[in-house]
């Protein structure tokens, strides 16, 4: 009886918003359905558009969900356009060229355009469930952050849709039931649901003891940097449980976004220490060159410290780059054991140079000529 009075109540509410909602996004929905089609085939000229035609962020959200459910249609043949989720830009680029795509494709052009109005938006991955049963394709939507409130919207399940929108702005404690990210995070609920109770659909499900806030979670998880992002991602996903192949796939996934990225610093760290390397004996050899014209033409002895001077702050630099790539798990291809020993033999080298300008300099002007035939 509880059950089916709570229902009531909801689709009663459901019903009253939806009839607010129509009539004050009715000019916002036709303006944006007149957008030029010159206009639209960037996603920065669209919102440059949108911008310039809508004045609150309400209605450039609302402008930019109308038109992207009217003007991009559903074609799962578009997933073999472009099937690389590192590469957003051209997944929305040939979206726009094609007017076609999947809920990829959906969600990086409305993501892509609202975040160049100004409005914070973020993708998510996960799975749905249709009428009580669970979809085996993974799905994509958008979490969006207006008025100082969080929301979903997901242009892919409007796509053309005749009347008023179903799934935009909707509220994380609604659109749980029938949208699970595959990072538990993306809830956006002080609660997370289990994968199991998203299963069984347990709309009611029993609120847990926790001192968890999503709001402080997710901002501190959008200001970590990307790879702290994946490895937190990792290890939630992991601990929520592995309820299907889905799920498995994209730990997998994430994983192997980890590896690429620490392959990637690695690299960066081996190459940037090659500079290192480069940059010290350039300098170190041209100190040499000028030691072998026996410092001549003369310059001030404060001078002839000063060339030697980079070299020591530049090892310096280095060593910690190959340190912090020697502690790396995906060192392999990138083994700082010879840059290491390249930079002690400069090093040596330096000391031995040091050595000599000091005696140099503490040498009357007179003698320091004989000093070169030593």
């Amino acid at each position: 009886m509880k059950r089916l009075l709570f229902l009531c109540f909801f689709f009663y509410n459901c019903i009253v918003l939806k009839a607010q909602d129509a009539g004050e996004y009715t000019h916002t929905d036709q303006q944006a359905l007149l957008i030029p089609v010159a206009k639209t085939y960037s996603t920065d000229s669209i919102a440059a558009y949108i911008i310039s035609n809508f004045k609150t962020n309400n209605e450039r959200l609302r402008a930019i969900y109308i038109w992207v459910t009217a003007n991009i249609r559903y074609d799962p043949d578009s997933m073999y356009v472009i099937n690389s989720d590192r590469d957003t830009s051209a997944r929305i680029t040939a979206a726009l060229r094609r007017r076609k795509g999947v809920c990829e494709n959906y969600a990086a052009i409305f993501n892509d355009i609202v975040v160049k109005t100004g409005i914070p938006s973020y993708i998510v991955s996960g799975y749905t469930k249709q009428g009580g049963s669970i979809d085996r394709s993974g799905h994509t939507w958008c979490a969006v952050y207006l008025n100082d409130e969080w929301y979903f919207c997901d242009p892919t399940w409007d796509e053309g849709i005749r009347g008023l929108p179903r799934w935009f702005l909707v509220p994380p404690s609604v659109f749980i039931e029938s949208h699970m990210p595959f990072d538990p995070i993306w809830q956006l609920l002080d609660n997370p649901r289990s994968h199991k109770e998203f299963y069984a659909g347990r709309s009611f499900f029993k609120k847990k003891n926790t001192i968890y806030n999503s709001r402080d979670s997710i901002s501190a998880y959008l200001r970590s940097g990307s790879q702290e992002q994946l490895q937190a991602a990792a290890a939630r996903i992991q601990d929520a449980g592995l309820e299907n192949q889905l799920l498995v796939n994209r730990l997998r996934y994430v994983k192997m976004l980890i590896n690429i990225n620490r392959e990637e610093k690695d690299m960066n760290l081996y190459n940037a220490a090659v500079k290192d390397l480069n940059n010290a004996n350039t300098i170190f050899n041209n100190y040499i060159a000028y030691r072998n014209m026996r410092f001549l033409p003369a310059r001030p002895d404060a001078g002839l410290n000063a060339m030697l001077d980079p070299v020591d702050s530049i090892i310096s630099s280095a060593n910690k780059k190959l340190d912090e790539l020697a502690a790396s798990a995906t060192d392999l291809q990138y083994d700082p054991g010879l840059l290491k020993y390249k930079f002690s033999a400069l090093k040596n080298k330096l000391q031995e140079q040091k050595q000599f300008l000091k005696q140099y300099l503490t040498t009357p002007p007179p003698l320091r000529e004989t000093l070169f035939y030593k």
